[in-house]
């Protein structure tokens, strides 16, 4: 089992939800469900802590958050991280930057910070078979980051949600 972390998430709005619920919906009707975490939004990760930075992390949340406006992204590249990660990444832009930049210091991230929305965590047999339906289904499109989370892994808590400006 993974080691217990915080992870801040930005999270898209309902609209941008529900597109990527039709991607996941096509993979589902060819049988591929994947490993990935259930029941959590689609979201781009903005960074990972240690447990003990929880109501270090709530304070500078609600922060950022006030002082922070919503944002488009246009997610237009679908990736792969190795064969066991596919995702959907949006072009980068400043605002994203800028939010991430605020959850950089401290993270654990073992890896640079890449901007990606998972949609498919599994073997890589499936990754393989996954990738064509996606590839099919996916049209590029413009996203709104609306809210930013904080959950704790394994198992999952949702600890709070923080919404960014109109």
């Amino acid at each position: 089992m993974a080691e217990k972390m915080l992870y801040v998430l930005a999270q898209f709005d309902h609209e941008s939800q529900a597109k990527f619920r039709e991607l996941q919906s096509a993979l589902v009707k060819s049988g591929i469900i994947g490993k990935q975490t259930p029941d959590i939004p689609y979201h781009l990760t903005l960074g990972s802590f240690d447990l003990n930075q929880e109501t270090e992390l709530k304070k500078r949340l609600q922060m950022v958050c006030e002082g922070a406006s919503s944002f488009e992204v246009t997610l237009s590249h679908i990736g792969l991280f190795g064969l066991n990660v596919l995702f959907l990444a949006p072009n980068v832009t400043h605002e994203l930057l800028d939010l991430q930049s605020h959850f950089a210091h401290g993270s654990r991230d073992a890896f640079e910070w890449t901007a990606h929305a998972t949609l498919l965590l599994d073997e890589s047999n499936k990754i393989q078979k996954a990738l064509p339906i996606v590839a099919e289904n996916f049209k590029p499109f413009r996203a709104r980051i609306d809210c930013v989370s904080l959950y704790e892994f394994w198992p999952v808590r949702h600890i709070s949600d923080y919404k960014l400006k109109l």
